[in-house]
């Protein structure tokens, strides 16, 4: 039995590398992509093409339909790319994302990222936010990661002028110790806070510019 359970985390192990190698891969393709604007342009209008099925929950201009479904417009692309290829490794699951995700081809992915993350964010109406408490407990917490902005990077995402109810049910399920979200470093982030900090922090961000 111990050399099963030996084998198989070994074979999780190389499937995790090679899953992140690909990432890699595709993100160097996508930065090629970015410095030739011809090269660019193209991939952007494939990206509008392709996406016919992501703007029916995240909007044609990636400003989201439904206030529990994030904004993909102005998120970074890199980030974007990433999400995407964990969505179809299996490392992130959601019912739709990861069928979506697997019927693209490596190509249509890089343009989608793209296409979204050169769309502007539009303002929506948001709850009213404490701004004290709020923008304290985002400088505390959050602008380490996510930048004094929120527009995050590379790595983690832009979370300024997401919609408030998707804000506040991400962190609650980061909160509530969710098992699809236990390798996030968000875990230990805000392990600390309770159910009204929750709000008042996701208030915040949901009014950033």
């Amino acid at each position: 039995m111990k050399n099963i359970m030996v084998a198989g985390f070994a074979v999780l192990l190389l499937l995790s590398v090679s899953a992140q190698a690909d990432v890699n891969r595709m993100l160097q393709e996508m930065a090629v992509i970015e410095r030739n604007a011809a090269l660019l342009q193209a991939a952007l209008n494939d990206g509008q093409e392709r996406a016919t099925l992501c703007v029916h929950c995240h909007g044609n201009d990636g400003n989201s339909k439904r206030d529990y479904i994030p904004n993909l417009a102005e998120q970074n692309s890199e980030y974007l790319l990433t999400q995407f290829e964990h969505f179809a490794d299996g490392t992130r699951s959601d019912y739709v994302m990861s069928k979506l995700a697997n019927g693209l081809s490596e190509n249509d992915r890089i343009a989608i990222a793209l296409f979204f993350s050169r769309q502007t964010v539009k303002p929506r109406q948001q709850p009213v936010a404490d701004s004290e408490k709020g923008k304290a407990l985002y400088d505390s917490l959050c602008f380490a990661c996510h930048g004094v902005s929120g527009h995050g990077n590379k790595q983690y995402p832009r979370i300024a002028g997401q919609p408030y109810e998707f804000l506040e049910t991400t962190l609650m399920k980061f909160l509530n110790n969710d098992p699809k979200r236990q390798n996030s470093p968000m875990m230990s982030v805000i392990r600390n806070l309770n159910a009204q900090q929750v709000k008042e922090v996701a208030a915040h961000v949901a009014n950033m510019p």
